[in-house]
């Protein structure tokens, strides 16, 4: 009889083609580089970030497609939340991304309540970022906590992959370079986006799915650029540096985690 569990069985096998697989990590890298190739404003200016909506949909295309002819979606975390028992452990791993989505939720809302009256501001750049950064959160956290994760833990097993894909995650951020970013900044981005990644990951892992990592990294991207918009228009935005050490420090906490995991994979039925 065909099952569900049948059927995944049958695409977990695709999992362990490191051909496949890293067919296509490097489709969905050279798509995100010539995206940044053609943009047409600089890393720091908010625009480049909208111009790179084309590109994400893009990427969110060949991911569809790869997953819908080869790999199991609901064992790369593509399904419901669920908390993972035991339920106290799961909801350690969940709660950092819970108060990093906060401080930066209050962040920002410091600096749009403390904007000058009469500064210039278009709210509707800050919709396009939004656009934009929603699809970043689905397509990096798919990529990342998602296929690569997966496929390393079938490698290597739970805490090897889970080490694996962080250092995948952040070291990919060095494409930044591309755009223009100095090497120093670049290597700042790629320590930050490693320690960022962790917390994603532990709530992934605390949640048995990827909805909750894909929805908190599109706010807390969001948060980032537009703050820094709305500090160049006058506002106060020290609350962005509150955001920043706590997410090192956060990050941190969920590396050690991570050396710490037991298992085979992370989204088990």
């Amino acid at each position: 009889m065909f099952t569900l569990e049948s059927a995944d069985a049958g695409r977990m096998r695709r999992l362990d083609s490191r051909l496949l697989v890293w067919m296509v990590v490097t489709a969905a890298t050279a798509l995100f580089v010539l995206g940044l190739l053609r943009a047409p404003y600089p890393y720091a200016d908010p625009r480049f970030a909208v111009a790179l909506f084309d590109t994400e949909v893009q990427v969110t295309l060949l991911l569809a497609v790869a997953t819908a002819l080869w790999f199991p979606g609901r064992r790369m975390g593509l399904r419901a939340p669920r908390l993972a028992p035991p339920r106290g452990a799961a909801l350690r791993r969940v709660a950092p991304l819970v108060l990093l989505l906060l401080a930066a939720a209050g962040a920002w809302a410091v600096a749009r309540l403390s904007l000058p009256a009469g500064a210039a501001f278009d709210d509707g750049l800050s919709w396009r970022v939004l656009r934009t950064t929603a699809l970043v959160g689905l397509n990096e956290e798919w990529l990342f906590r998602g296929l690569l994760l997966a496929a390393f833990c079938r490698w290597w097993g739970l805490r090897r992959g889970a080490i694996a894909a962080s250092l995948a995650f952040g070291a990919f951020h060095a494409i930044n370079i591309l755009a223009g970013q100095p090497p120093a900044m670049v290597a700042v981005q790629v320590l930050v986006t490693l320690l960022m990644g962790a917390i994603f990951l532990m709530a992934a892992l605390g949640t048995r799915s990827l909805l909750l990592p894909m929805v908190g990294h599109a706010l807390y991207d969001f948060a980032v650029i537009d703050i820094g918009r709305l500090a160049a228009a006058g506002a106060n935005a020290t609350g962005m540096l509150v955001v920043t050490v706590l997410g090192l420090v956060l990050g941190i906490g969920c590396l050690i985690e991570i050396g710490r995991l037991r298992g085979a994979e992370p989204y088990p039925t």
